[in-house]
């Protein structure tokens, strides 16, 4: 609900996206976590963990890349060989890790700028290519932007400018109250 509140903060438009009616459903994967394990192959393989990881989601819940209406948010609970979240395409996955520092009673900005900065790509931002490239400084403000690094900053950091258009045209993005009240989480 935090990231739900920043995004309509930071598009300051009286958008943001709404939240489903459950906010978290629990599915039972068909597979223990060492065929997670395997499926990442060595330990940085984030293609074949994703891969893996989303196809089963898929199959377990009737989401797909661009559902016209959902963006799919998923969680794996599985103690994996440390691969970062990653979304794209109207979809986000987050692992054990990002998963653990949500229990806290305040999770960490750290852990809700990754949900931020995920959900962003299952919105369709990029990182910014001249960050990528790094032909910018890891300090400008591309690069400091939520679509870069802008989850180590969290709340403290904002869109670019072409990237708030592009949100504020999405489909994903109506006005809606947010269920938060103000973004919190803790440093």
């Amino acid at each position: 609900m935090s990231v739900q509140r920043w995004y309509f903060n930071q598009l300051a438009e009286g958008k943001t996206f709404p939240l489903a009616g459950s906010l978290v459903e629990t599915i039972q994967t068909r597979h223990p976590e060492s065929w997670y394990s395997a499926s990442a192959g060595k330990w940085d393989n984030r293609e074949a963990l994703w891969n893996a990881t989303v196809q089963e989601a898929f199959d377990l819940t009737g989401g797909s890349y661009d559902d016209p209406a959902h963006i799919w948010l998923y969680f794996l609970d599985a103690d994996l060989p440390r691969i970062p979240a990653q979304g794209t395409s109207g979809v986000a996955l987050l692992l054990h890790d990002d998963v653990s520092n949500l229990l806290g009673l305040e999770p960490g900005c750290e852990t809700v700028g990754t949900i931020a900065h995920e959900l962003g790509h299952a919105f369709g931002l990029r990182h910014p290519p001249e960050c990528e490239a790094h032909e910018k400084p890891e300090s400008s403000p591309e690069c400091e932007s939520l679509s870069y690094l802008g989850a180590y900053y969290f709340p403290n950091t904002g869109f670019l400018a072409n990237e708030r258009e592009r949100l504020l045209e999405s489909r994903a993005f109506a006005s809606v109250t947010p269920q938060a009240s103000a973004v919190e989480c803790s440093r």
